[in-house]
């Protein structure tokens, strides 16, 4: 459990929210008798000490939710810094926290922006002006390639098999524990064809979380790596560093 709700909460804190309710509502309080005895507790089960973490959890992440500092970077980076204008897609590793993003920015910072959501064939759509609209992932992907898409959120569904030459930003909102899944993502954008002749990627992280941990152990190894051999493979420096 604790690995799961780290990940999800490093992604997005209204990710981390939906899965400290979804935990409480569904496995099952356990008495403290049959928590002693752990061949009885249920496979799906909370004690009494875990429910009232999860609830205080829950509660400081309720006090932050409007205020997660990485919607503010992503409207910075999209709206300050032109890159909505250069054309943007967003990865994130968790369907939430898509969705969430997307009906955000469709609520308040760009209602005008048509915003495309690439997820499971039944999760795909268009938000606009706050509402979402279910779309084919092919019309999509013919939207983007006409500019009528200028902004695209996707999960890991979106990072292989999409030819997106038209973007040319790339918004990690969390970043996968395997640095290929990073290469896979830049690889919708960095392909023959590209219209812009540099392209731009920007991978976030909240200080102190387990995704920055991660994150810095890579870099360790990676900079090890360059220390024994002179260099690091390009696919790495590229997504990574």
């Amino acid at each position: 459990m604790k690995p799961q709700l780290l990940r999800r909460m490093g992604s997005t804190i209204h990710a981390g929210r939906l899965t400290t309710e979804r935990i409480l509502r569904d496995w099952e309080p356990i008495s403290e008798e049959v928590a002693e005895d752990e061949e009885e507790a249920p496979s799906k089960s909370l004690s009494p000490d875990e429910e009232e973490c999860l609830n205080d959890i829950l509660t400081a992440l309720n006090e932050n939710v409007e205020q997660d500092p990485k919607y503010q970077r992503v409207t910075d980076l999209l709206l300050d810094e032109g890159w909505l204008q250069r054309g943007c897609i967003i990865f994130s590793q968790y369907y939430e926290s898509i969705y969430w993003l997307a009906n955000q920015l469709s609520d308040h910072d760009l209602p005008n922006e048509r915003i495309g959501v690439y997820g499971a064939r039944d999760r795909s759509g268009i938000m606009h002006g706050g509402v979402f609209e279910q779309r084919d992932r092919d019309e999509l992907k013919g939207m983007i390639r006409s500019g009528e898409i200028r902004l695209l959120l996707g999960t890991e569904s979106a990072s292989e098999g999409l030819n997106l030459q038209r973007l040319s930003t790339l918004i990690n909102l969390d970043l996968p524990w395997n640095p290929t899944r990073l290469e896979q993502r830049k690889g919708r954008i960095q392909r023959i064809g590209q219209v812009a002749d540099t392209i731009y990627i920007y991978n976030m992280r909240y200080r102190n979380s387990v995704e920055d941990r991660v994150h810095e152990l890579l870099s360790e190894r990676l900079e090890q790596i360059h220390n024994l051999f002179g260099q690091i493979p390009d696919m790495l420096e590229d997504a990574w560093v």
